[in-house]
């Protein structure tokens, strides 16, 4: 009784970091996102994390895995832009 108690306040305080990283993610620069990657990998490493533990660990850094690729996508948009428009310039 008083595990699933404790279980469930654990699934409670996971979702709401979960819930709170999702604005943090969005406003991390990649550089940012890939220092708080290389810390959710040690965590997940740590022998002492539950399997819920782990596993929010893995949403969170899937999460960020996710906004990275996606701002990585829009600079290359912008680059093959660029590119495009300095070829019609004859550069």
């Amino acid at each position: 009784m008083a595990e699933d108690r404790e279980l469930q306040t654990e699934e409670k305080t996971l979702q709401e970091e979960s819930g709170a990283t999702q604005a943090e993610e969005k406003e991390l620069s990649i550089e940012e996102a890939l220092a708080e990657l290389e810390g959710i990998i040690e965590k997940m490493e740590d022998r002492e994390s539950t399997l819920e533990q782990t596993f929010a660990y893995y949403e969170k850094g899937m999460k960020l895995v996710k906004g990275c690729t996606e701002k990585i996508g829009r600079v290359e948009k912008k680059i093959i832009k660029l590119a495009e428009e300095g070829q019609s310039y004859g550069v």
